[in-house]
């Protein structure tokens, strides 16, 4: 049963670097049932910038989007990775209990999974508990004599508990993996995790003295932030007892950390990696086209030639004269009938279909197709130009030729069944993530110097003041399901540029 789940689409977006934006879409999965979205991504570019259906083809655009998809990490609270039948750490520790688990290949590699799945599982686990912070605080602000230090209390106590009960559990297993036995690859793996969990708690210990800082009360703060100190003090010695070599220093360029943390990072998240296939889309209608238009251009060439043949004869000159006329336009018809019939079949039509596999690509969990193009403002529907909102100082900017605009359009249908043997040792999985990285370096060519000088007078005397040369480009990405009409959404960012790359994004607020 196809079941659309519109409002099941959550959608983040953030600056990556100086010249990428990120853009994380999760979309919900329903056991046993298709699940089917239309995304609709609408750049509007300025005319300034020079980015047209002939500099900016879809090969280029292809080349700066660079896609992940990827299973949701599974939801845990903090609580529930030492005392839920769902941790990881719990099933890791059921693994080595078992008798004979030392020479079962199949056991070694559902304990690495669940290795792996416990470092992505708690980094998912502390970034809920400080947006359930930010939640909670935002909730007592907006009652009258609310309190935020209370909640903020238990929150942070919460955090100190349990992350200490996790590492607890978890160093406890270095007796069971540290023998002669064991295989090389199932140590590394606890040695990874092991260093892994302690940057992730040392790095959230460090968030948290900002928010006891923020929201806690002055004669609160202090007992707190000696709590926290000790924490990193004490995951920091212990990564140089343990020999890791992500220790922070200060005075050094700390190189070693970063590289470690993030080489750490994508380790632990590789669990929840898909094998993706990508393969040109409608090739057969592709075909199909060509051979139309090729029949037409034939239909053209031999009804001419037998016309002539029948009014004037074989090997006449008005018999030669149509067969060079009917060989001048066959090919020109062809051509001609070609695009007519793409551009008709256009909406249809998809430049790329990916196939979304687990990663030993057995199972198949859905398709994505995705397409670009240039299109005209008679083609943008009506609520996202209204969404866009342009003003006068827009249309003079463009010289009141509009913008170029780009449409981007993605389709995706998933559907899991028997989760158990898809994806064997995971909690449940609710949704796919599918994250895209866009750069923008291609949009710079044309800018002007990001730095000008503009000079006011003050008291008789010049005063020079150094401007921002910047430029606008308008995202706008409307969510719908596949049957038209039926719940979309049109959510709006704006891209703030200058040669130099991107100076910030701005979440422009709904209409």
């Amino acid at each position: 049963m196809d079941r659309p789940m519109l409002e099941t689409i959550q959608q983040s977006v953030k600056h990556h670097d100086q010249y990428q934006i990120e853009i994380k879409l999760d979309y919900e999965l329903h056991a046993d049932q298709k699940t089917r979205y239309q995304i609709a991504t609408y750049f509007f570019v300025p005319q300034s910038l020079g980015i047209t259906p002939q500099t900016y083809g879809k090969q280029p655009f292809y080349q700066d989007v660079q896609s992940h998809i990827r299973l949701k990490t599974p939801s845990l609270n903090l609580r529930e990775f030492t005392e839920g039948n769902r941790s990881p750490l719990g099933k890791i520790e059921q693994l080595v209990h078992q008798s004979g688990w030392l020479s079962d290949a199949d056991c070694h590699d559902r304990i690495v999974t669940q290795m792996k799945l416990l470092s992505a599982m708690l980094k998912s686990a502390l970034r809920e508990h400080f947006f359930l912070i930010e939640r909670r605080v935002a909730e007592v602000q907006a009652t009258p004599h609310g309190k935020a230090h209370l909640l903020v209390h238990t929150l942070v106590d919460e955090f100190l508990t349990e992350t200490g009960h996790i590492t607890q559990r978890f160093r406890a297993l270095l007796a069971d993996f540290n023998l002669p036995n064991v295989p090389h690859a199932v140590f590394t793996a606890y040695t990874f995790t092991d260093e892994s969990l302690s940057i992730l708690i040392e790095e959230s210990a460090v968030e948290m003295v900002q928010v006891v800082d923020e929201y806690m009360k002055k004669t609160n703060q202090e007992n707190y932030k000696m709590a926290l100190s000790e924490v990193t003090a004490r995951e920091t010695k212990y990564r140089k007892m343990r020999g890791y070599r992500s220790i922070l220093v200060e005075g050094s360029d700390n190189e070693t950390y970063l590289y470690r943390a993030s080489i750490l990072k994508k380790y632990a998240s590789s669990v929840l990696f898909l094998n993706t296939d990508v393969q040109p889309d409608g090739r057969y209608w592709e075909q199909f086209i060509l051979s139309l238009a090729a029949g037409l251009a034939m239909i053209f060439a031999t009804a001419v030639a037998f016309y002539f043949q029948y009014e004037y004869g074989n090997f006449t000159l008005p018999f030669f004269l149509a067969l060079v006329i009917g060989y001048m336009f066959k090919d020109r018809i062809k051509e001609i009938s070609r695009i007519i019939f793409s551009r008709r079949l256009e909406k249809y039509l998809f430049d790329r279909r990916i196939t979304i596999r687990t990663q030993d690509g057995r199972h198949r969990l859905g398709v994505l197709r995705e397409k670009v193009r240039f299109i005209q403002e008679s083609e943008v529907p009506l609520s996202v130009m209204r969404a866009r909102s342009r003003d006068q100082i827009t249309d003079l900017s463009n010289e009141g030729r509009g913008e170029n605009i780009i449409c981007y359009t993605k389709e995706i249908e998933l559907q899991i069944k028997d989760q158990d043997a898809v994806l064997p040792g995971f909690p449940e999985i609710t949704g796919i993530n599918d994250i895209m990285r866009f750069d923008v370096r291609h949009f710079l060519n044309k800018m002007a110097e990001p730095v000008q000088e503009r000079f006011i007078i003050r008291d008789g005397e010049l005063v020079s003041l150094l401007c921002q040369k910047v430029y606008h480009v308008n995202v706008i990405a409307r969510y719908k399901t596949v049957q038209p009409g039926i719940n979309k959404e049109n959510r709006h960012l704006r891209l703030v540029l200058n040669q130099h790359g991107i100076r910030r994004l701005e979440q422009v607020p709904r209409l």
